[in-house]
């Protein structure tokens, strides 16, 4: 399977959610509502649900850096984001950062 780029991921994730669940704009609405803390927060919990279905068993995962250790190396990652509170995007937060990555780990993943 070919390695997708971030940018084809979200757009694959896209097609698959408006697939799924039709007005896409709906479920948007419902998730940019709060304060940005909490908006945060989302994003943050979405990467890591994201990543736990790409990578449910660290031991059994197809990635051979998980395989050794027993906590993802994807998820370590957004750990690591969400500590450090910056984003190398000036337009985007670190959660939003978090999101994309996640993301293409999903699409990525073949799940």
């Amino acid at each position: 399977m070919r390695q997708l780029t971030i940018d084809e991921a979200i757009a694959e994730l896209q097609a698959v959610v408006h697939e799924e669940l039709g007005d896409a704009d709906a479920a948007t609405r419902t998730t940019t509502q709060g304060t940005p803390e909490e908006k945060e927060e989302a994003c943050f919990r979405l990467a890591e649900l994201l990543l736990g279905l790409a990578c449910p068993d660290p031991r059994a995962c197809t990635d051979q850096h998980c395989r050794r250790r027993t906590l993802c190396r994807h998820f370590e990652r957004v750990q690591a984001k969400r500590a450090s509170g910056t984003a190398r995007h000036p337009r985007r937060t670190p959660g939003a950062e978090a999101v994309r990555y996640a993301i293409w780990v999903y699409m990525s993943s073949g799940r």
